[in-house]
């Protein structure tokens, strides 16, 4: 099936088309941006009637670098949250950008699809992935991305997002409201893509380990 025209979907279903080979376990790091409150912070006071600013909130996670194909080896991975908490953008770097408007190993010419997966839990008693973020590129459509849910263990189409690729880091920017508007997430990055020829998986990495989550990101 394809994700174009009717909007069928597959991903990287655990166990279907998840490597499984243990992977070494992961550096995860998480990042806290957080904007300074209006006025002077010195001397222990602030300015009065100040007022404060919402901070921009962002986790992210690290992979070592690997030794197989540099366009397929994934090395970091985030997710952030608008200041306004209406949005949510998740990114991905690997060790050699490819531009994926051009290069058949965006393209692939067998499923599963090539591209990059963040895989997001908001259930702290579970491990599963409730929604996915999709990053995917073509010579005729460029990138697009979307957000999907599993349901009965099979994606469906929750959202369209908009993607993109600045020459070094992909991104895919959506509502909060696509997953649920949930009090807080985490999430697994995965990515793969395919020989030139179109053929033949590239890659299969994940951001942390497989099985492992970034830290939680709280929403509100």
């Amino acid at each position: 099936m394809s994700d174009r025209g009717g909007w069928s979907i597959t991903g990287p279903d655990k166990g279907e088309h998840m490597p499984t080979i243990k992977r070494r376990r992961r550096l995860l790091s998480t990042t806290i941006l957080a904007a300074l409150t209006v006025g002077a912070l010195a001397a222990g006071s602030t300015a009065a009637g100040a007022a404060s600013v919402r901070p921009l909130r962002s986790v992210s996670v690290q992979d070592p670098l690997e030794t197989g194909d540099a366009i397929a080896d994934l090395r970091a991975a985030s997710v952030a949250v608008s200041r306004d908490r209406q949005y949510l953008t998740v990114s991905a770097r690997f060790e050699q950008p490819t531009n994926p408007t051009t290069q058949n190993w965006w393209f692939g010419a067998s499923l599963p699809r090539p591209g990059i997966s963040w895989g997001l839990n908001t259930d702290p008693a579970s491990t599963e992935w409730h929604h996915v973020a999709e990053f995917r590129a073509d010579p005729v459509m460029g990138a697009y991305g979307y957000v999907a849910r599993y349901v009965s263990g099979n994606l469906q189409l929750v959202c369209r997002a908009n993607a993109s690729f600045d020459g070094t880091t992909y991104r895919v920017r959506f509502p909060v409201r696509c997953i649920g508007s949930p009090e807080r997430l985490r999430f697994t990055a995965y990515a793969q893509l395919y020989h030139d020829s179109g053929e033949g998986i590239i890659g299969g990495d994940y951001a942390p380990a497989w099985g492992e989550f970034s830290n939680w990101l709280a929403l509100r």
